[in-house]
């Protein structure tokens, strides 16, 4: 029996997003169900044609059921159509605009808030922040709206538009992160506070600061609670990362899947995800890291005879 994931970025690209899938890949394998991956890398201009081409291939290879991280909204909503019409079950990383059987929905608004709320607790009143933005997809924009709530009730002072091309990171990767927190260092001489969206970002938001001399100079937070950022916690470089619980996320899609499979109507249920917390320097030194949760097995990628192992 065999579950198609159809990730949207490639591995290794994102640690949180590798983190969804292994917890995804262990809790089918606990129930004899196996994975395979195909990608549509939203980098990829043809990202979207790409997912639909990965839903029809799940199709035509009669996989079991689909999991899709949704993007756009939008998309793919045709080939969710035709696989459901196959008897396919379609479970989605946050809710489409199109019907599906059930979904997992990411507090992304709360996740921003709490991050804004934790920073104004290490800040003055009134303190000067900039915040480094996302690419346009259904978590990170709610994340957005969540952060700046949180800057404007807890009192922060955010100096610019982290909607603005110059300040927002579109490739959700470390090396955009450090271009945009360049310029962001440009345009702001000081600074009280940073907030780097996410954990990636904030890895290239270190090397803009160490290179223009200024690290140290503000409190920061993200979010995902990668190993990465846990580390600059501890190294004293790094104030907060709100770790979102990736396994776990993983774990509640296949628990839908797994029901799904069993002949359950789900009837488009939401089942929210792990709120998760936020790892600061008092919660560093006991954190487990995401790999010594659960089981970390070689991933499959692609479907029949052509499928390849991943880290």
């Amino acid at each position: 029996m065999a579950v198609l994931y159809v990730s949207p970025m490639p591995y290794g690209a994102n640690a949180a997003v590798d983190a969804v899938c292994h917890g995804l890949d262990n809790a089918l394998d606990a129930a004899d169900v196996d994975l395979r991956l195909l990608y549509s890398d939203f980098a990829d201009p043809g990202w979207r044609d790409l997912a639909t081409e990965a839903v029809d291939a799940g199709i035509a290879a009669g996989v079991q059921a689909i999991v899709l991280w949704i993007i756009d909204p939008a998309v793919p909503a045709a080939a969710v159509g035709r696989a459901r019409a196959a008897g396919i079950p379609v479970v989605t990383l946050e809710r489409p605009q199109f019907a599906v059987d059930a979904a997992v929905v990411y507090p992304n608004f709360n996740h921003g808030v709490y991050m804004s709320e934790y920073l104004a607790t290490l800040l003055p009143p009134g303190a000067r922040v900039a915040v480094v933005g996302g690419p346009d997809v259904v978590d990170d924009n709610e994340l957005m709206l969540g952060l700046l709530h949180g800057l404007r009730t807890s009192g922060l002072t955010r100096v610019n538009d982290p909607e603005d091309p110059r300040y927002k990171n579109t490739t959700d990767v470390a090396l955009g992160g450090k271009e945009k927190t360049a310029n962001i260092l440009a345009d702001f001489d000081h600074l009280d506070g940073l907030i780097p969206f996410n954990d990636e970002t904030l890895l290239g938001a270190v090397e803009a600061l160490r290179e223009a001399g200024r690290l140290g100079e503000m409190k920061m937070v993200s979010r995902n609670g990668t190993p990465a950022a846990v580390k600059l916690i501890r190294a004293g470089l790094h104030h907060g990362t709100w770790d979102i619980d990736g396994p776990g996320i993983g774990e509640t899609a296949a628990g839908l899947v797994l029901r799904a499979l069993a002949g359950e109507d789900l009837d488009e249920l939401c089942v929210a995800s792990p709120i998760g917390r936020m790892i600061t320097a008092e919660r560093a030194s006991s954190w487990v890291p995401w790999d010594q949760r659960i089981a970390r097995r070689p991933l499959r990628t692609g479907l029949g005879t052509a499928a390849r192992t991943e880290p």
